[in-house]
């Protein structure tokens, strides 16, 4: 018996495909013909058609199936928006690009999306049949799961979740535990069916910035001078967990008064702008907005030089921590997404399920407050500024 996740409005139509696609499995694909895998030199297919910051996560995957099988070839299924991720990423043989119509937040219609799906998913598959896979793993437990390709390619061990239908297409289907986990939690599950082993200890975050992005180009870009500084993301990939710009201007004007420090404002739309404009005359010659101005590779190269990051729960919280100290704060979420730091992370969440869990990562502070957005979070976050600098 499955668990599907979603309402029933999106259960039902998952319970009548899965119905067809098992027959379909259970008659015709689960009895294609296999050669034995190749255990010495494994070629695998990672699947992960989400955003950013699931396509940065899921790279720490790869050092840990390398020290398994050192000749092991990894090719990655992704979206066309992760490019930035992946592209200089030593260990990935090849990607291969799908744009998931549920993952897709472009600002265009459904149909574009639709359209744009059949015509990524035209365009991979040439080099997906080319390929003799070992291993399929797709570590998607939401939607946007990439089972749709198995029928199409040659592979010998498919293993994913099945709460979002198509899980009759795998060898082997998983269902996510009913307590609170991390994601990396379900990545491990994946990965001990090939083989690889690991705890949270043996991870380690890392991040490929090209050769020709250096901080003083960056800072000649940007007009930044040689002063200390720290880096604000105020936005998220949901609206529901973004903060006022009000919330985001005070704290601003606290921490500039109460240190000498500027602030990059980082993102991709107008809400740094807002804030600026919100911002007390005093304080805004310390403040620059390099909203749409950078890209992720000069974010990383900042931020190696960064005081602080202060971030939401975001891909720009994943890729900081791994270069600086980083302040996030969680509205409405959780465990699942606490941050992989190489550096200290000061968190902040209002997600009551989360309070106590254990994390196995011991830089990571975990501070439950009721309501993230007020005088006492902005006044938590100026003394960790004020004992950190």
């Amino acid at each position: 018996m499955r668990n599907y996740c979603g309402t029933p409005r999106e259960t039902i139509p998952f319970k009548i495909m899965d119905f067809f696609v098992d027959i379909y499995a259970n008659i015709f694909y689960k009895k294609r013909k296999l050669a034995a895998i190749n255990h010495d030199a494994p070629r695998i297919l990672i699947a992960s058609l989400g955003h950013l910051g699931d396509a940065l996560t899921v790279t720490y995957m790869f050092p840990l199936i390398k020290k398994t099988y050192p000749n092991a070839t990894i090719d990655l299924l992704t979206a066309e928006w992760c490019e930035p991720v992946n592209l200089h990423n030593p260990y990935i043989n090849q990607t291969i690009y799908i744009n998931h119509l549920q993952t897709n937040r472009r600002k265009i219609s459904r149909w574009e999306k639709l359209k744009d799906f059949y015509r990524t998913f035209r365009e991979a598959l040439p080099a997906l049949c080319k390929a003799n896979y070992d291993y399929y793993i797709d570590i998607r437990y939401t939607n946007a799961v990439a089972h749709f390709v198995l029928p199409f390619i040659n592979v010998k061990k498919a293993y994913g979740f099945s709460r979002r239908a198509l899980g009759g297409l795998l060898d082997k289907e998983f269902d996510v535990p009913t307590h609170e986990f991390h994601h990396f939690d379900m990545y491990f599950m994946l990965l001990r069916e090939i083989g690889v082993k690991g705890t949270f200890t043996d991870i380690e975050p890392y991040f490929s910035i090209p050769e020709g992005v250096i901080f003083e180009k960056v800072q000649e870009k940007i007009g930044l001078a040689n002063d200390p500084f720290f880096m604000l993301f105020p936005e998220a990939g949901g609206k529901r967990r973004q903060l006022s710009v009000a919330f985001w201007a005070k704290l601003v004007e606290q921490i500039l008064n109460e240190n000498t420090i500027n602030v990059l404002l980082c993102g991709q739309n107008s809400m740094s702008k807002q804030i600026l404009n919100l911002v007390a005359d005093n304080c805004k010659n310390k403040v620059i907005d390099t909203s749409a101005k950078i890209n992720i590779h000069e974010i990383a190269v900042l931020s190696q030089n960064a005081k602080f990051a202060v971030t939401l729960d975001s891909f720009p919280e994943h890729l900081c921590c791994i270069f600086c100290k980083t302040i996030t704060i969680y509205k409405g979420a959780g465990l699942p997404f606490f941050p992989l730091a190489n550096f200290p992370v000061y968190l902040i969440h209002n997600h009551k399920p989360s309070i106590g869990l254990p994390f196995e990562r011991k830089n990571v502070e975990v501070i439950y407050q009721d309501n993230v957005e007020n005088e006492s979070v902005k006044e938590l976050i100026t003394n960790i500024f004020h004992d950190e600098i």
